[in-house]
């Protein structure tokens, strides 16, 4: 990490010094009040400590608070507040997507010119969803994506749709370890959308093996963005994460100036024309996650809404990003949100989303995890199509069913105050 810092030029150094000084000041209000304010720069909160062998300390106090069991408890949004594997300070969050970051910061893979044809589909067509699914198998038993993985293909889809992140980086082993080598495909074809993660490296990996690669080439390469259509539907998934700002590594989501805004104006004026109803899919979040929504849109829900202008909105928006899965109540223009990152990652209990007012339902089961008992189950989503009609279910990782419009939750889940250390 050291060498990839002081490879940097310095005007680099000193555009990034700002942000791993708030970060570091956020983990040692932590540290002080047990409270983890929502941080712009959360892949950061330990770079610093990392680059200046802790010499305050902060990283030896969070081993003694945290801990690898989640001592810390679980924060608002659901992070479990350890220092476990893919826990919220797990070290490799910083040591490797880090180091990764910092390496990559000044190169990109290009971003391939033009824009794919729209893929037509079946009107009568399975399409199963999961988001934030690559970390592959972790922990003494089969972790969550590999149940997932397990699962999926006994539901018989035609069609699968990764929303995006490998992690730690996305780097080549990792999408060949802890993604490609156990994805589920889909009959007809799979699908995968680019995120931050993908992009800490570069992007190289995702456009070269993920999107070139045998699983997800035969109707997406060499783009990472895409749509499929039937008499009835657009899909339309977009990469939400290239054009994203490097400096805020990639968090915030963005079309940028790339092709695919005019691509996606051209199909929502189609769709109308046409009658057809749009089902929209990005890695990062159109609304934010929990809380009021702010009066400032997201910017990449201003780019979208910009692109139906005059037309009709997305009657569904999935995306991941957001490691929680949450069905949203339908939004002022009737767009109904779902967030299915729930795909791999441990989490917990959302006691922000508990009073949320624009929340339908969000993932609150235990995982009955001996490793770790604040995580809640994982999952992902399934959508229908037969003709106009759109049956949706969300799944868990032991396969039953999780939530739909129609039946709710029918687990009969106990409390959150059962979810103790």
């Amino acid at each position: 990490m050291k060498a990839a810092w002081n490879a940097l030029p310095t005007e680099e150094q000193a555009r990034l010094k700002p942000m791993l000084d708030e970060a570091h000041g956020q983990l040692g209000d932590y540290l002080k009040t047990g409270q983890l304010a929502q941080p712009r720069f959360r892949p950061l909160l330990r770079l610093k400590s990392f680059l200046i062998g802790d010499w305050d300390g902060h990283n030896q106090r969070l081993l003694q608070q945290s801990g690898e069991a989640g001592r810390g408890g679980v924060g608002p949004r659901g992070e479990i507040l350890g220092t476990g594997k893919f826990q919220e300070f797990d070290p490799f969050w910083e040591l490797l997507s880090g180091t990764v970051w910092l390496e990559n910061l000044l190169h990109k893979h290009p971003f391939p010119p033009g824009a794919p044809n729209p893929v037509l589909i079946p009107d009568v067509v399975t399409i199963a969803m999961v988001s934030d699914f690559g970390t592959g198998n972790f922990g003494a038993g089969d972790s969550p994506s590999t149940k997932i993985s397990k699962f999926i293909p006994r539901l018989n889809p035609h069609i699968t749709i990764h929303l995006g992140d490998v992690y730690y980086a996305g780097t080549s082993a990792e999408q060949s370890s802890r993604f490609t080598s156990i994805w589920p495909r889909g009959s007809f074809g799979s699908f995968a959308l680019n995120s931050n993660h993908d992009m800490y490296c570069g992007g190289g990996p995702y456009f070269n093996e993920v999107v070139g690669g045998p699983v997800f080439n035969t109707y997406q390469s060499p783009y990472s963005f895409f749509a499929l259509e039937n008499s009835n539907w657009m899909i339309i998934g977009l990469d939400s994460a290239y054009h994203a700002d490097v400096l805020t590594l990639y968090l915030d989501g963005s079309l940028g100036d790339s092709a695919q805004l005019p691509f996606l104006r051209s199909l929502a004026q189609r769709a109308a024309q046409e009658n057809k109803k749009v089902i929209l899919l990005t890695h990062h979040n159109g609304i934010p996650e929990t809380g009021i929504q702010s009066p400032i849109p997201l910017r990449l829900s201003t780019e979208v809404s910009s692109a139906f202008e005059g037309t009709v909105p997305p009657a569904y928006w999935f995306w991941g990003h957001v490691h929680a899965g949450i069905a949203y109540k339908p939004l002022a223009n009737g767009t109904l949100c779902r967030c299915i990152g729930h795909g791999a990652l441990p989490w917990g209990f959302a006691n922000e989303l508990q009073n949320d007012a624009r929340v339908a339902w969000f993932e609150t089961c235990s995982a009955n995890d001996p490793e770790n008992k604040l995580r809640v189950l994982n999952g992902f989503a399934v959508l229908q199509l037969d003709g106009p009609n759109l049956a949706e279910t969300f799944y868990d990782e032991d396969g039953r069913v999780a939530w739909t419009p129609e039946g709710g939750d029918p687990r009969n889940c106990p409390p959150e105050g059962l979810l103790t250390l």
